[in-house]
C-alpha cells in the first residue's frame, strides 16, 4: 500500500521516474488499477452528496437524464466511465504511437497512463467536493455557491483556474507518460499525448458534471 501512495506523490514530484518505475513493477497494472478506482471512487462518493443535497447539473447534459435526476445516475456510472476512458486513452496511445516508432506493450501503457489520468482529476474533484461538503452541512445552497463563483473577483477566476490547472496538468503528464511507455522521442509524444487528452477529456465531459 505504501507503494502505491509512493507512486501517486511521485506522480507529483517525479513523474517520468515515476513512470519509469512503474513499469518495471510486476504489480504495474494493480498499481494504475487502484488509481483509476481511487478517484472513481472518490468522485461517486461527491455524486452521492450532490444526489442527497437535490443539486442539479449546471452544464446541459449530452445524454437524455433530467437535469434533476443526473447526480443519482450518475452514482452508477461515474466509475464505469472512469475505467471507460483508461481503457480508451490507453488504446488511442497504443495504436496512434505505433507511426511514431512506439515500441511499448499495452500492459506499460495502460499503467502509467493510470496515473496520469487520476492525478490531475484530483485538482476538480477538490473543490467541488469541498462545495458539496457545505451544502450537505446546510452551510450553503447549491443556488448560493453558484452565485459567488459567477460574481467577479477571486472565486470567479478560482473557479477558472483550477479547471486550468487540471487541464494543464493532463497536457503535461500524459505526453510524459507516452515517452516513457513508448520510449518515443518528446514531440510524438506531445502530439500522441495531446490527441489522447482531447479525446478522452470529451468523453468524460459528455458523462461527468
Amino acid at each position: 500500500m505504501s507503494k502505491f501512495w509512493g507512486y501517486l506523490g511521485g506522480t507529483i514530484t517525479r513523474p517520468q521516474l515515476t513512470f519509469r518505475n512503474l513499469l518495471n513493477d510486476p504489480n504495474r497494472l494493480l498499481q494504475g488499477f487502484g488509481a483509476v478506482l481511487l478517484i472513481g471512487v472518490l468522485y461517486t462518493l461527491t455524486v452521492i452528496g450532490l444526489a442527497v443535497v437535490g443539486a442539479e447539473i449546471t452544464t446541459p447534459a449530452w445524454v437524455s437524464i433530467p437535469a434533476s435526476e443526473y447526480y443519482f445516475r450518475e452514482i452508477f456510472f461515474a466509475i464505469p466511465v472512469y475505467f471507460m476512458v483508461w481503457i480508451l486513452a490507453a488504446g488511442i496511445v497504443q495504436i496512434v504511437s505505433k507511426a511514431f516508432g512506439g515500441q511499448g506493450s499495452f500492459e506499460g501503457t495502460f499503467a502509467v497512463l493510470g496515473l496520469a489520468l487520476t492525478l490531475p482529476s484530483f485538482v476538480t474533484w477538490i473543490p467541488e467536493t469541498i462545495g458539496t461538503v457545505l451544502m450537505l452541512f446546510g452551510l450553503m445552497s447549491q443556488k448560493e455557491w453558484l452565485d459567488i463563483v459567477a460574481r467577479p473577483g477571486f472565486w470567479q477566476v478560482f473557479a477558472a483556474a483550477y479547471q486550468f490547472v487540471a487541464v494543464a496538468w493532463f497536457l503535461l503528464l500524459f505526453p510524459i507518460a507516452v515517452a516513457v511507455a513508448q520510449k518515443i522521442r518528446w514531440w510524438p509524444s506531445a502530439i500522441v499525448g495531446i490527441l489522447t487528452v482531447a479525446i478522452a477529456g470529451f468523453v468524460i465531459f459528455i458523462f461527468i458534471r
